[in-house]
């Protein structure tokens, strides 16, 4: 079966939210053991996916980027998800956007791309200048052409961050392009952080201070 059709198929088959928070770190352990079976580790993908909290979204965040074999597109999609969840959490359902993407949403030519809002930054207390903004936006550019990916729909560049829409193949994950992008610019300068923001949606106004914020310096635990 088609992995992306399994996911969405056999993903959301238990409550995420009726698990505490050292099950989840069970779950993320349940993640790393290379003995555990490949069917609970889908269940432990999907409950940690539709969480959309920060204990999830680090998980999630390290398995991505060494999945195991044949959890490769399962575990994309979880972090993909989960950082939808996360985002929409941080900016409040009052804020959503209408025309927001839904993770899984068809777009493109070919109704086979994904819609990826990414925003990189430099390093905290500095500002970019115009030849930094162009070099990313060269650099973005010529790393999505080489994954396939459709276009970049649009840069929005400003002193202290830049945001890009991109149409990306549901065969790559986000950790596949925006890592060796960001490393393509930093040849001339290391001017951006390894650290950036990806979500489907396309943050304004406060919603880019906040989500500037947690780049920087990690999500604020809640005070009950």
């Amino acid at each position: 079966m088609n992995s992306h059709i399994d996911y969405i198929e056999n993903s959301h088959d238990d409550d995420s939210s009726a698990f505490s928070e050292k099950e989840i770190e069970q779950l993320g352990l349940q993640l790393n053991n290379p003995q555990a079976d490949i069917q609970l580790k889908k269940k432990a993908l999907g409950i940690l996916a539709h969480r959309g909290d920060v204990q999830s979204y680090n998980i999630l965040k390290a398995y991505s980027e060494n999945p195991d074999a044949g959890l490769e597109e399962w575990a994309k999609f979880a972090y993909g998800e989960c950082t939808m969840f996360l985002h929409a959490d941080i900016c409040g359902d009052d804020e959503s956007n209408d025309d927001e993407e839904w993770v899984f949403t068809g777009v493109g030519n070919n109704n086979n791309m994904i819609r990826i809002y990414f925003l990189v930054l430099p390093e905290e207390g500095k500002l970019l200048e115009t030849w930094q903004h162009d070099i990313i936006q060269k650099e973005m550019t010529y790393t999505a052409k080489d994954l396939n990916c459709e276009c970049i729909e649009w840069f929005d560049c400003k002193p202290n961050y830049v945001g890009f829409s991109l149409l990306q193949p549901t065969t790559i994950s986000i950790l596949q392009f925006i890592d060796p992008a960001i490393a393509a610019c930093n040849v001339f300068g290391n001017f951006l952080i390894p650290d950036y923001y990806a979500a489907t949606g396309v943050p304004v106004g406060k919603e880019i201070d906040q989500i500037i914020d947690i780049v920087y310096h990690g999500e604020k635990e809640k005070v009950s």
